[in-house]
């Protein structure tokens, strides 16, 4: 659990007031209680919740520097939109749960045409050899 207060250097971070896009003002102006901290240790840049309970980090920036992407990212995943965010992840589960089970029927399917092509070369056997059943 990290705790920051917002202007003050801790836990080997630094906080980030000022920026040439003003990013730390726009984001308060999305969220009044957020600042940004940089991670002194890892280069990470961090935006903090000051009334998030447990813990002020509400957030690592996926990306390397602060620009207009950290707003967006921001205004994505806030808890204003958490179910709608929930919604988002669960269909794309969804998505590749379905790709993988349609992977699954694709080689059960190639199997099922190997078996039969196999049984039709050698019509005076009535079962598969068990090399064919366990490849």
């Amino acid at each position: 659990m990290i705790v920051c207060h917002e202007g003050l250097c801790e836990h080997g971070r630094v906080p980030l007031t000022s920026h040439v896009c003003d990013i730390p003002r726009r984001l308060k102006a999305i969220i009044p209680t957020l600042f940004v901290m940089i991670d002194v240790f890892s280069g990470r840049i961090e935006i903090h919740d000051s009334a998030q309970r447990g813990g002020t980090l509400a957030c690592v920036l996926p990306y390397p520097e602060l620009d207009a992407r950290a707003l967006t990212y921001v205004q994505r995943y806030r808890r204003e939109r958490l179910a709608e965010t929930a919604r988002e992840i669960d269909a794309y589960n969804e998505r590749l749960e379905r790709r993988a089970l349609a992977g699954h029927l694709d080689r059960a399917a190639d199997r099922t045409r190997e078996a039969i092509a196999y049984l039709d070369r050698h019509s005076q056997i009535d079962r598969l050899p068990k090399e064919l059943m366990n490849p």
